[in-house]
């Protein structure tokens, strides 16, 4: 009897300890996020989008009243003479968040509006979307990363299954959407990659114009290694999107259009007579040329083309969380 509970006892322990190991794998740790819709159920495209961009408005409202009342409380800062204690600590808080430093505090100030702004929701669902392969996908469903941002900290986040040998990043995984949303609006705004996008967004301030995200996107030529390519991508879904958008009736399209075609007239040559037969000398080779356009194909990238919006689904911003 003894002998029988002590061969039940090891097969237990056997047990758990199995249970344990399958616990301990990366495929039991991918849990998808239960608040994440399952965007990839959708057949509708219309239903699919709308749902998408329901998704990730609540989030993007947040942080966009957040980023508004930083630039309010700039804004009346900038017009006293002197701050008290409590807003020089403020000041300095907000400074330190966004990597900026100035001799005074009025220079503070002002250096800081150009970081502190909104960003169009044009442009921020259209990136998303473009990211994340309209939230399909592995990144947004395990850790709410919408907009394929990168951390460096071990555990930091997800390991991509096509990570290079020897590269130590992860992409970033956040509690939730709010999370992702805020961590891509202090990327975008205080990254130094992203200047460009800040000094177009100060001009169109001083203009007294709308922020453009048709503009806007000229900016985010170091958000991806595609460069052009990628922000033409991003005025495309822009503009096959623009029904989805709020502010839809005040927002010009026209940096968003599509290119006009190139129009070159045919030039009727005279025509060569051949002879019958060509001879080659004895030297004559013909050479193989390596076509230097070449792209290179990687597998289990899926793609989403809904009307010409092409996304990537595992592709991930080439920038940094951590400037």
């Amino acid at each position: 009897m003894q002998k029988k509970i002590t061969i039940l006892l090891l097969f237990i322990g056997l047990g758990l300890f199995g249970l344990y190991t399958v616990l301990k794998s990366d495929d039991a740790i991918e849990v998808e996020k239960s608040d994440v819709p399952d965007f990839a159920a959708f057949n509708d495209v219309t239903a699919k989008k709308t749902a998408f961009f329901n998704y990730l408005q609540p989030a993007f409202d947040t942080v966009t009243a957040e980023v508004l009342a930083e630039r309010a409380l700039l804004t009346q800062w900038q017009a006293k003479t002197t701050l008290t204690a409590q807003e020089q600590t403020q000041l300095q808080d907000m400074a330190s968040m966004y990597k900026v430093t100035a001799d005074n505090d009025l220079a503070l100030i002002s250096a800081l509006l150009l970081h502190v702004d909104v960003i169009p929701e044009a442009l921020v669902f259209s990136q998303s979307a473009n990211e994340t392969g309209w939230g399909t996908s592995r990144f947004a469903k395990l850790g709410h990363n919408f907009f394929g941002q990168w951390c460096f900290s071990k555990g930091c986040g997800i390991v991509p299954n096509q990570r290079e040998e020897g590269a130590a990043h992860e992409v970033a995984s956040f509690d939730s959407i709010e999370g992702s949303v805020r961590s891509y609006f202090r990327n975008i705004n205080r990254n130094q990659s992203y200047l460009p996008l800040r000094e177009i967004r100060s001009e169109q301030r001083l203009q007294g114009a709308d922020i453009n995200a048709c503009a806007l996107a000229a900016g985010l030529i170091n958000y991806s290694e595609r460069k052009e390519a990628y922000i033409a991508e991003i005025r495309a879904m822009i503009r096959h999107n623009r029904k989805f958008w709020r502010n839809n009736a005040n927002t010009d399209y026209a940096l968003c259009a599509a290119p006009k075609p190139v129009v070159t007239d045919i030039i009727v040559e005279d025509t060569i007579e051949l002879p019958e037969t060509i001879n080659l000398t004895p030297d004559s080779t013909f050479v193989e040329a390596k076509n230097s356009d070449s792209t290179k194909v990687e597998p289990n990238k899926p793609a989403d083309v809904i009307e010409n919006d092409t996304v990537t689904a595992e592709e991930p911003i080439k920038t940094p969380v951590a400037e």
